[in-house]
């Protein structure tokens, strides 16, 4: 089908409030639904299903992988889909139902006694990636057309910046609230923390749930874009991994998931083993408070970051925004220690600035991709870059929860040893040499790639007046 077939559908210029509310509480039921697993995954696999660090990696890794793979399928299946209801809503709407059904059912191999098996005989094992994996496809069905549907609400190249940062603003919360989970679900009042995980997540998914509805009903779609005709799987793939701005950015994208998330299944067995000493209660109330202090000054990343993105352009707001986290996560290297665990807070605080910033410069940048992507196949595809960005956080984040386990075991953690006598200092030497050195250099790859990012304010602006030219000659025409 040729371009001029399709009318271009600009959106608003200016979004009303209560649309960028309304879709920014969608931003809530995704942090829940991302969060709650990276906070309970690694310390509740080992403490309760007694799963070594590498076991508890390959647990929450598998189902990333699992999903990862159907990321692009779902989104180009949401760019085609034709309803009543729009493109995106009704796989947002089954999406948020299921994962609040699946939420509670990722701690609870009901009747199986936990052993240390080998994970090919290890039950417990199997039945947490079956769930996950469930629950991965789920969030997917949901986020990846709510993305989609973000993107297509304004052209306006700071608009969209101004849009996307509500899901920020109100996703937070659900950051702020995963940073405790751990605590509640290690709270006396359980008997164990595989019960406490269970009804700490009964709670997050009626939050999950009713945060997710308010989207999937408040917002509307524009049902112009369906008449768009079907693109194959495979085709739509080509098409979005040979956009040169996408894929710098897709690459950038990876290797800064990769380097930040390689923390998730090593880090903690540090901050429990070594930090710590052990104490599940001082770990918890730490990370609540480090938690706490993230959120708050991820609201200050978001403007900071936003402020200039809108004087400059999102690329230099992109690399300044690296910069910031490159040098909190290389201080980690000395802050991480018993001694001084307050520095913890202080190195922090550093990555903190940069990192919410960059994220809601990849969400934007996204969107003015869609619009380049336009004006060359002449089709609206939010979906599908929605999906493929989706894919590489799914597939990078499952790469790194097993690289993770894998840094944790090479540099000698053992459970058992560590059950009779504690984490020796050498070993979590090693442990933090691994992961902060692992994560540097990811991060610097990632500030070189985004040098080359080409859309600059002036192309994309350049985009929109000739998108709408097209249109304009396509309605002359008819």
């Amino acid at each position: 089908m040729s371009s001029s077939h399709i009318p271009h559908i600009p959106g608003q210029k200016k979004v009303p409030l209560r649309t960028k509310v309304t879709w920014g509480f969608g931003g809530l039921a995704d942090n829940f639904m991302f969060n709650t697993l990276t906070a309970l995954g690694t310390l509740v696999y080992v403490t309760h299903f007694n799963f070594s660090a590498e076991l508890a990696g390959l647990a929450l890794a598998m189902p990333r992988l699992v999903d990862a793979f159907t990321d692009p399928w779902i989104g180009n299946y949401s760019d085609n889909l034709q309803s009543k209801y729009g493109r995106r809503r009704p796989l947002m709407f089954i999406g948020v139902l299921l994962c609040a059904l699946l939420l509670p059912l990722l701690w609870t191999p009901i009747g199986i006694e936990t052993v240390n098996n080998p994970w090919y005989s290890n039950i417990p094992f199997w039945y947490v990636v079956s769930i996950g994996s469930l629950f991965a496809v789920a969030y997917t069905l949901f986020v990846v057309p709510y993305t989609a549907l973000g993107f297509e609400l304004t052209p306006d190249y700071d608009e969209r910046t101004r849009v996307l940062r509500w899901r920020m603003f109100i996703g937070l919360a659900g950051s702020l609230a995963a940073g405790w989970l751990f605590k509640m679900a290690a709270a006396d009042l359980f008997p164990n923390v595989g019960v406490g995980a269970f009804w700490v997540t009964i709670g997050v998914a009626g939050i999950v749930l009713i945060s997710g509805l308010i989207p999937t009903f408040g917002c509307k779609e524009e049902l112009a874009i369906e008449k768009q005709e079907p693109i194959r799987l495979f085709e739509a793939i080509k098409y979005t991994m040979t956009n040169k701005p996408f894929f710098i950015l897709f690459v950038s994208y990876v290797m800064i998931i990769v380097a930040l998330f390689s923390a998730q299944s090593i880090a903690p067995l540090i901050m429990l083993d070594f930090v710590f000493q052990g104490n599940t209660q001082s770990l918890g109330t730490f990370t609540g408070i480090f938690t706490t202090l993230a959120v708050g000054l991820s609201y200050l990343s978001i403007y900071f970051i936003g402020y200039i993105s809108v004087r400059f352009n999102k690329r230099m707001a992109m690399i300044i925004g690296l910069l910031f986290v490159t040098t909190g996560n290389a201080l980690n290297f000395w802050a991480m220690d018993p001694r001084w665990v307050w520095a913890m807070y202080a190195v922090g605080a550093i990555a903190f600035i940069g990192m919410q910033g960059c994220w809601l410069m990849v969400d934007s940048m996204v969107a003015d991709i869609c619009d380049d992507d336009e004006l060359k196949t002449g089709r609206r595809r939010e979906g599908m870059f929605s999906s493929v960005k989706g894919f590489a956080l799914k597939a990078a984040q499952g790469l790194t929860f097993g690289i993770g386990g894998y840094m944790a075991t090479a540099a000698g953690y053992d459970p058992l040893a560590i059950d009779a006598g504690g984490l020796d200092t050498d070993i979590a030497v090693r442990m933090k040499a691994l992961l902060i050195g692992f994560q540097t250099i990811g991060l610097l790859i990632a500030i070189a790639l985004m040098w080359f990012y080409p859309i600059s304010r002036q192309r994309a602006e350049e985009t929109q007046r000739l998108l709408e030219a097209k249109a304009s000659n396509s309605d002359e025409e008819v």
